[in-house]
């Protein structure tokens, strides 16, 4: 396994780490009263008033450059499995996004946030959390089909491939069966298990040993 391929696979720990971190910066805002939104334009000015604002970004745009990069990287593993694996690359490009979507609405209410009134800033914030929820979609395609790429060529091991695809099924159950809903609460712990499944992949794939994989169908063959 060569430098830059593991290089690949630890970008998916990589990105977790980095989310993390720049939520961490960012902080969590303080509770008050007034409406929903002029409370999202006084975080804006908490946000604005952090010293590590900056930073909290920086971390956040490599976190998503990481996210690309595991991506990517998955894929290649899994290309001998066809059809699976172009169904999760398709599902890990809409997932990447709809993350920079979301980030691009943040970065405008920010920008923004002594020339927009309260409700526009709400309306702004909603989208974003309802690209939230749609990213289920995205996510659960990608760990779906990326599972079931992994376990036909024998990539993953069959606990990591069938925990992916309940993940990633689980994903998409739960965006279709809540219908509509009110609020993110629902999505907290799907998106917390791919999450999870993404940093366990990319540690077992980062520190394989070196050598070579022949694809599922050549071993069948072989034999």
């Amino acid at each position: 396994m060569k430098a830059m391929d593991r290089f690949g696979a630890f970008s998916g720990v990589a990105y977790v780490a980095l989310a993390n971190v720049g939520s961490a910066l960012v902080g969590e805002g303080a509770t008050g009263s007034g409406s929903p939104g002029q409370l999202i334009l006084d975080e804006q000015q908490r946000i604005a008033q952090n010293p590590w604002a900056n930073a909290a970004f920086a971390v956040l745009v490599l976190a998503q450059m990481a996210f690309i990069v595991f991506v990517g990287y998955l894929c290649s593993q899994l290309r001998h499995a066809g059809w699976l694996a172009t169904t999760a690359l398709v599902g890990g490009i809409a997932a990447i996004m709809a993350n920079l979507t979301s980030m691009a609405i943040v970065i405008d209410v920010f920008v923004l946030r002594d020339d927009i009134p309260p409700e526009l800033a709400r309306a702004l914030v909603g989208v974003d959390g309802a690209g939230h929820l749609v990213q289920l979609l995205t996510l659960g395609v990608f760990v779906l089909f990326a599972s079931a790429a992994a376990l036909q060529t024998r990539t993953l091991g069959r606990v990591l491939s069938w925990a992916g695809m309940a993940i990633g099924v689980t994903s998409i159950a739960v965006l279709a069966a809540t219908g509509l809903p009110e609020n993110e609460d629902y999505f907290l712990w799907p998106f917390l298990l791919v999450i999870l499944w993404i940093a366990v992949i990319s540690l077992r794939l980062g520190f394989v040993r070196n050598r070579e994989r022949a694809p599922a169908a050549v071993v069948a063959a072989a034999g």
